[in-house]
This record gives C-alpha cells, structure tokens and sequence, in this order.
C-alpha cells in the first residue's frame, strides 16, 4: 500500500504563506503610517506646505519627525491672502525649521497689483528660502510666462531667491539663477531642478492633522549642501 511520505508539506506551505500574507499585510499599513518619502530617490531633505486648510500643526513636532523646512502660502492675485501664514510664521520661531513663502501668480491681476499685495502682506519676513512661484492657471501662453518673469524680477530686484513651479523649460522667461521645482511623479533631468513637489497626497509620523493629503517637498542635493545654503542662515 502506498504510503504518503509528506504528510507535513500542504500544511507547512499553507502556514508559509499565511505568514507571507501577513507579513505583507503588516508592511502595507505599517508604511501608510510612516512619512511619505520620495519614491526611487536617495532624500533626506524633506519640506511641507502649510496652509489655512491645515491648522495647528505643532512645528516642533514637525521637526523632531524628520522634516526640515516648511513652505507657508501667502498671497494670490491682488486680494487673496492665507489666514494661517502670519500665525505659522511666527511659530517657526525657535524652532530649527528653515521656511519659505508660495505666491500663487494669477492671469487677473496686474504684475505690480500682484507685487505690492506681498509686499503688503509678507514684506521682507518671506524666509531664508526661495520664494516660490506656482502659476494659478496651467498654461503655456507666452504672454502669461513672461508677466510671470516681470513678477519674478521685481522680488530679485529686491534681494529675493525665487523658486518657478513649473518646467525649466520655461527658463528663458526669468533671470539668470532662478531656481525651478520639479512638480511630476518620478524625478528626471536632475540637475535642472533645486527642489522636487514629489507628492501632494503624503503624510508625516506622528504629526497631528498631518495624516493625509499633504504637499510635500524634498531637496535635490546634498544634506551638507543644503545646511549651507538655507539651514545655516535661518532669518525669521
């Protein structure tokens, strides 16, 4: 009579891959629960954007979970300004978080309405990183670029960094140095790029009210580079 020799194989397979189950299972929430990182990229410089959608973020927390500079939405168009800029910018104080300023550049303004409403409202308290410029409308108009390119000189004129939301192929449009963020899912063209928008749908460990639906930000450099750069020469 024949005898089955591997009585013990069906149940240990089974358990095997009952563990391997699980053990996937656990990974799958156990990494919605940590920060989100840039996918495929070496980053350990990573920002977050803070608005009024978004409140009473604790910054210290904030940087004891790995982050490392916050971008704060100011002003769009002639009238519009964040209601949580002026309180987060001053909570940054005493903290070691390196911040910035995001101008959203609207086509129903006037480039100098534009300009004066953040001076206005921001002034020269705008941050030790670039000043970001994020187009209100996605476009590849001549004449809105180069509107843009006005706006961005007139803070150069005034000392500013300025960051171009947008594809450096629109470069011809700005001042030499004028820094780009790259905005897609995957990182390419590097070395065209200062900083990366690598997810507007992130989280961050252990922060409350960050959770979920977070625009994130990393550093395309090195740690070193950037400490001297912006992390050195903190002004709030």
């Amino acid at each position: 009579m024949h005898r089955y020799h591997h009585r013990y194989t069906l149940p240990a397979i089974i358990t095997l891959l009952i563990l391997a189950i699980g053990i996937m299972i656990w990974g799958f929430f156990n990494s919605r629960q940590n920060t989100t990182v840039p996918r495929g990229a070496n980053m350990s410089v990573l920002g977050v954007e803070l608005d009024q959608n978004v409140d009473n973020v604790d910054l210290h927390e904030l940087q004891k979970n790995g982050i490392s500079f916050v971008y704060l939405r100011s002003t769009q168009g002639k009238s519009y300004f964040d209601d949580n800029y002026l309180i987060y910018r001053d909570r940054i104080q005493g903290t070691q978080l390196s911040y910035g300023s995001i101008i959203t550049f609207s086509n129903e303004s006037s480039v100098k309405d534009q300009f004066d409403y953040f001076e206005k409202k921001v002034g020269s308290q705008s941050g030790n990183l670039p000043i970001m410029i994020v187009p209100a409308i996605a476009t590849n108009n001549p004449k809105f670029w180069r509107q843009m390119g006005q706006f961005s000189q007139l803070l150069v004129n005034t000392g500013k960094k300025v960051l171009i939301a947008g594809n450096y192929t629109q470069k011809k449009y700005f001042a030499p140095g004028t820094q780009f963020l790259y905005t897609g899912s995957s990182l390419k063209d590097k070395k065209e790029y200062a900083f990366w928008c690598y997810t507007q749908d992130g989280r961050v460990k252990n922060v409350q009210n960050l959770n979920d639906n977070v625009t994130m930000f990393a550093y395309i450099g090195s740690m070193a580079t950037y400490q001297q750069r912006y992390a050195a020469q903190i002004t709030q």
